[in-house]
Parts: C-alpha cells; structure tokens; sequence
C-alpha cells in the first residue's frame, strides 16, 4: 500500500516535449501497470497469468517480492516489483536521510537503496546479459526500479523503456543528473501525494533536495492529462506539494485507482498544460 515519511512495442523516451497527445500510448502504459499489480499478487496467481517459467521471488527480509518474464521473441526481460504491502516496508520509506552510495557515486534514500542491493543480489543471477532489461513497479516498487535501473546501468546492461507508478523521490538533482539519460517514464496521478515525498526538510542543506528522475505523465480525471519532459519535471515547483495538498489522498495511491485512471484514457486522451491542472480535478 503505502510508503508514508519519508514504454514496446513500447514508449521510447526522448529529452524532448511529450506534449502531443499521440506521443503517448496508453495502452502501453497500462500494460505495464498490469504487471506493476499483479506484484502484489501471489505466485501461484503470477504464474497462472504470466506462465509457469516466470521467476518469482520473495525477499524475506524486507517482505518484497518481484517477478522477471522473459521474452525470447523480443529478447527481452521485464522486472515487476511489489509495493508497500506491510509495516516492514512502512518502516524503511521512514529511512529518508540521503547515504552516499559508493557504487553509483551519488546520494539516495537510505531505506530504499537498502532494499535495492538486498533484491538485486538475487536478479543479478536471473538477468541475461545480451536482453534488454525493462522494469516496472508501483509505489516503493517504483523507487527500488528506479535505483535498479541505475545499478544495472553501472553493471553495463541494456536497460528498455520503463514506466513507474506513484513513486517518491530516490535521489538529489546531482543523482537526478548523473542518470539523467535513463529511458525511464513515471506516471503520477494528480491527486497522490506519496510522488512528492520526501518534501524538502532543514537537513537538504547537506545533501541537497530530492528529486524526481525520469518524463512525467500526471494523471487527471477521464481522458485529460499532462505530460512533461524531464528538464519540466525535475523543475516542477516544490510549492505544488503544498498548493495541491488540498487535493492530494492517500487513497489516490493504491495500484487499482491507477489502473482505472490509464483505462478511462484508453479510447481518447487529451493532454493540457501543467499550469491548468486545476481545472480538470
């Protein structure tokens, strides 16, 4: 569920505006949101939907699961990873003090890099080397893809389209940086709030202020939404937590209003501008 303190034929990422609604495939989206669901499924279910090859594993210490498909006609591999499912989780999202991590040479989230090492020790066996690597997840699973990607970038893997849902912040504008070319897109709906934690606190001094890696899709009521490219992401005003806090929920966040919000764009989609998100609540 939550993390509280603190493309494919597939979408192909470019530095460039996402504006039209064309260069959006929501189908796409939604595919990859199915997945990012089904994490939290058990792997008897898993297996039924996805078939009996699929690796699923459970990372007993942190009470995290994932499942790797491989896709020999596309070689390719796609990593799914659960959510926030128990307070085991609940308690890491509060580790929100930067680390310096030495292997990728930038600052993250103490709690969520922790886990990242921890399940990347058992896909590292799993994973092919000549596929490419597309990953997903919803949540705390979004934030440990993300590191993921930055650790098999390292690691010299040929990383794919990846979409993210409802994830928070798992690193500073240096990080952000750093592995700015990343093909990574994250979906947001307007009204959750957990894609903007951690906020900004008096220890960011230090290490510098969260933010967010990767395009921007924002989700807004029946086909509207928003699109942005990284530069107007990692920009976004902070000031919008606390502008949109009077509209943001912590229901908003859970997997299954994603899936619904990506479904109702599926026949028409129409994208407006970040300043006009008000008027489509």
């Amino acid at each position: 569920m939550l993390r509280l303190l603190w493309l494919l034929p597939l979408l192909i990422m470019t530095s460039q505006s996402l504006h039209a609604d064309s260069a959006i495939d929501f189908k796409e989206i939604l595919w990859y949101a199915e997945r990012a669901k089904a994490a939290y499924s058990s792997e008897s279910d898993i297996r039924s939907r996805y078939g009996k090859d699929v690796l699923v594993e459970n990372v007993y210490d942190i009470k995290v699961q994932f499942f790797v498909e491989t896709l020999p006609e596309r070689r390719q591999q796609l990593v799914s990873i659960r959510g926030t499912d128990n307070l085991s989780n609940v308690k890491d999202d509060s580790e929100y003090i930067p680390k310096l991590s030495e292997t990728l040479g930038i600052y993250v989230h103490r709690g969520f890099e922790e886990d990242t090492v921890q399940i990347l020790e058992l896909l590292r066996p799993h994973l092919e080397q000549e596929y490419q690597i597309r990953l997903t997840g919803h949540s705390l699973g979004a934030a440990i893809s993300t590191l993921l990607m930055m650790y098999l970038d390292q690691e010299g893997f040929e990383l794919g389209p990846s979409i993210n849902f409802g994830q928070p912040k798992v690193t500073n504008a240096a990080g952000v940086k750093k592995f700015s070319k990343l093909p990574l897109l994250r979906v947001v709906d307007r009204e959750d709030v957990v894609p903007e934690l951690p906020t900004a606190t008096l220890l960011d001094s230090l290490h510098g202020v969260y933010a967010h890696l990767g395009e921007e899709v924002i989700l807004l009521k029946g086909p509207y939404f928003i699109a942005l490219p990284q530069h107007r992401a990692i920009h976004k005003s902070e000031g919008s937590f606390w502008k949109d806090l009077g509209h943001q929920s912590l229901s908003d966040h859970y997997i299954d209003n994603y899936l619904a919000n990506i479904q109702s764009k599926l026949k028409q989609a129409k994208a407006v501008e970040f300043d006009q998100r008000d008027d489509y609540l």
